[in-house]
């Protein structure tokens, strides 16, 4: 049996769907995150070197003919190349390719001939990949979390603790987030400078709780997701609300709501030609669906 192996590594987490072709079901497996802006180069490789090398015990490395990776924060093409390169240096494969994760996710919700579409993003980080009726392919956002991702899971977290240190100042409302950090994480005010900047706490691991804490109706905590929706609109300014199917992917779609609803209200308020459409399939099998068009 021969193999075809798709990656769709993201800052959370790294999806892997593993691929017979002839007879045989394909297979979904989850493995550390990869995130080239997150943990560099050399991280990154030995990442992506070990998901490869650990599918192969059930595969065999020879059988496996093809990989297809997309990389959260492997914007730039150099990047890619000098991670593929060390990829097929280290696993003796020859035909490894690294994409961006956008490219993959965009390749799972549409084909080839498909205009005027495209995929926003909203995770960790938060981008709008799109094509457009000439057959051109653009992007808006998806700088990384330190410059952009507005909107993104990231960002949410962030804005959860300013609004949180804004209530220790007694200049913001009152909001459950603060019990949710002591509780779950033992900040407050006494040591979130510490835990946050000297004991490198991912501020990231509060976005669910910035969800959860919005649907039990904490006004500072839907006050964000409404802001983070209405981020989110402006990747659609560039589209000039021409018509286009935009398919919402991403952990804060696919595992939350609430921000998906007050999107998709914004969007009809001010860009009504814009459709939202939910991907049918994950963001792997679009590495699947380019290694496959790559090898006919």
């Amino acid at each position: 049996m021969k193999y075809v192996i798709g990656i769709d590594s993201g800052a959370t987490s790294s999806e892997v769907l593993i691929y017979p072709l002839g007879k045989g079901r394909a297979i979904l497996r989850k493995y550390h995150p990869v995130n080239l802006n997150v943990l560099g180069f050399k991280e990154s490789a030995k990442r992506l070197i070990y998901i490869i090398k650990d599918i192969s015990k059930k595969t065999g490395l020879k059988n496996i003919i093809s990989v297809t990776a997309g990389v959260s924060g492997a914007r730039y093409v150099k990047d890619r190349n000098r991670l593929a390169a060390e990829v097929k240096k280290a696993t003796g494969l020859k035909n490894i390719k690294i994409l961006t994760d956008t490219e993959i996710a965009f390749a799972s919700a549409f084909d080839t001939n498909d205009r005027n579409c495209g995929i926003l993003i909203a995770g960790t980080g938060s981008i709008l990949y799109y094509r457009n009726s000439n057959g051109k392919i653009n992007r808006i956002g998806g700088w990384g979390r330190h410059i952009g991702d507005e909107g993104s899971g990231y960002w949410i977290a962030k804005e959860a603790i300013g609004r949180i240190t804004n209530y220790y100042d007694g200049i913001g409302k009152q909001t459950k987030l603060a019990n949710i950090l002591k509780k779950e994480f033992g900040i407050d005010s006494e040591n979130i400078i510490n835990e946050i900047y000297h004991k490198g706490f991912e501020i990231s691991k509060l976005t669910r709780f910035v969800f959860d804490c919005a649907e039990e109706g904490d006004r500072v905590s839907l006050e964000i997701i409404k802001k983070a929706a209405e981020k989110l609109l402006l990747h659609f300014d560039s589209l000039k609300n021409r018509k286009y199917n935009i398919a919402l992917t991403g952990s804060l779609f696919t595992e939350e709501t609430l921000l998906e609803r007050h999107l998709k209200k914004l969007v009809k308020e001010k860009y009504n030609k814009i459709k939202l459409i939910k991907s049918e399939f994950k963001s792997a099998y679009g590495a699947i669906k380019i290694a496959l068009n790559e090898l006919r």
